[in-house]
């Protein structure tokens, strides 16, 4: 008998993170046995062959000679694959019981839609919001100054990422967080796949925005339930690439005149949270500069 999962292809793509890589692919291969399984190694100085024949017996690895980052990598995972829908996975991502079945389900309700996410959870069980808005350079400003926050996430001062949307029912959005993300095959060929101008971070809103111009939808199906970590592979330290791909959207879908806007909104965004940072006692005051000192000195240090 067939399952939705029957039509899935599973993309996870690895680096320096073998111990949630492989507990990522045991969930989709105990959740959904039919799915198709394949580990993309973006040039991990730690393989995970063989761990993952021990969960996953059916999944494959396949090894990139360099790490060109992690649209690159799914792309190849989609190239090596050739089921209809493809679920591009973070390796800090386990699917929960169903989810993979339920996100097929979605796609197969509405032809328009290009991509269906699943609600997030943190590993305490709590919701992760997830739902996101496009980036646009107001929105950059009012996330980078702070307004976004004291707004709730609400009204003209909301920003991309701090939504109030509604977590609890299936509906249309215009962007998601990528840590779990169901794709159309054929949309995705539609647009020529991920940029990989994009490293890592934005890389899903690019293709949601172009999607979104195609007149293609993105849909949030709450009774699909990932948990998910958050940072595992990246950290701090990337915290500079987060912001160089917010600058690279801006310039790519408002034009350079934004590029430049956004860079000095997110400059100084990030002085003010160190300054503010320096008096943060202990642990948290030494993680919080290293974030935004990090964010100031730019995306060096790729994985």
């Amino acid at each position: 008998m067939t399952s939705a999962a029957d039509r899935v292809s599973a993309v996870i793509v690895h680096y320096g993170t073998p111990r949630e890589t492989v507990r990522a692919a045991r969930a989709v291969a105990e959740t959904s046995p039919g799915a198709e399984l394949l580990i993309v190694d973006n040039a991990s100085a730690v393989g995970v062959e063989r761990e993952i024949g021990a969960v996953a017996p059916s999944a494959r690895v396949m090894r990139e000679p360099v790490n060109r980052g992690y649209g690159a990598g799914c792309n190849r995972g989609a190239r090596e694959t050739s089921r209809p829908y493809l679920l591009f996975l973070n390796s800090d991502a386990e699917v929960r019981p169903g989810a993979v079945e339920a996100l097929a389900v979605a796609l197969d309700g509405d032809p328009l839609a290009a991509a269906a996410g699943p609600r997030l959870l943190n590993p305490d069980g709590t919701l992760q919001r997830s739902i996101r808005r496009l980036p646009t350079p107001w929105r950059i400003f009012c996330e980078s100054s702070g307004l976004a926050f004291l707004a709730g996430g609400r009204g003209v001062f909301a920003g991309h990422t701090d939504t109030r949307e509604d977590h609890e029912r299936p509906h249309a959005v215009q962007a998601l967080m990528g840590a779990a993300l169901m794709v159309r095959r054929s949309a995705l060929e539609e647009v020529g796949g991920f940029d990989e101008a994009f490293f890592l971070y934005a890389e899903e809103t690019d293709l949601m925005a172009r999607w979104r111009r195609l007149g293609r939808r993105i849909l949030f199906e709450p009774r699909a339930e990932v948990v998910h970590v958050g940072g595992a592979s990246a950290g701090d330290r990337l915290f500079g690439q987060l912001h160089a791909s917010l600058v690279r959207y801006a310039g790519k879908h408002h034009g350079a005149a934004a590029a430049c806007f956004a860079r000095l909104m997110l400059d100084a965004g990030a002085a003010l949270r160190y300054a503010a940072a320096l008096l943060s006692p202990g642990e948290m005051g030494r993680t919080r500069r290293a974030r935004y000192r990090a964010a100031l000195s730019g995306p060096g240090g790729r994985r």
